[in-house]
C-alpha cells in the first residue's frame, strides 16, 4: 500500500527538505565519529539523547582534551570544523522550527523566525550541511587518521 498524504506540499519541496535533514544527520555522524576517535573512552564521550549543541560541546572538548595533544594545524582545522558545525546547527534549527504556510505564489512551504524557506534556500542549507560533512570527513580520514590511526 502506498501512502498518499492529505496535507498539501509539492514532492520536489518535500524532497529538498528531506535532503537537508538527511545531510545534517550525516554531518552529525561525522562529528560523532570524530569525537569517538579523539576520546579515550570512545562512544562514552558522545552525549546520548541530547541536542546537537551538546554534541558540539563534546566535539570541542575532545579536541582540547585529547592526549597526546594534536598538532597545531589539525587542532585549527578541527576548531574550524566545529565552528561550521555550530553554524549548521543554527541553520538546521531554523528550518526545523519553521511552520507551514502558503507562499504568495500559492506554494506550500515553511517559514519562521523571519526566514522563508522556498526550495532554493532549503537546497542551499542542504549543500552547506553536505560541504561541512565532507570537510569533516576529509579531516577524519586524512590528518586525523595519520595521528590517531
Amino acid at each position: 500500500m502506498t501512502y498518499k498524504s492529505r496535507i498539501p506540499a509539492g514532492s520536489d519541496y518535500l524532497h529538498s527538505v528531506g535532503r537537508a535533514f538527511y545531510n545534517f544527520t550525516y554531518l552529525e555522524w561525522v562529528v560523532i565519529s570524530t569525537i569517538v576517535k579523539l576520546s579515550a573512552d570512545g562512544f562514552g564521550s558522545v552525549p546520548r539523547g541530547k541536542a546537537a549543541s551538546h554534541i558540539a560541546k563534546a566535539l570541542i572538548k575532545a579536541v582540547a582534551a585529547t592526549e597526546p595533544p594534536l598538532p597545531d594545524k589539525l587542532r585549527r582545522d578541527l576548531v574550524k570544523f566545529h565552528e561550521s558545525y555550530l553554524a549548521a546547527i543554527s541553520r538546521r534549527n531554523k528550518l526545523l522550527h519553521a511552520h507551514p504556510y502558503t507562499a504568495p505564489n500559492g506554494d506550500q512551504q515553511l517559514s519562521g523566525g523571519g526566514i522563508e524557506w522556498p526550495t532554493d534556500i532549503v537546497v542551499e542549507a542542504a549543500k552547506f550541511f553536505e560541504e561541512t560533512a565532507i570537510t569533516g570527513n576529509k579531516i577524519f580520514h586524512g590528518e586525523l587518521k595519520v595521528v590517531r590511526p
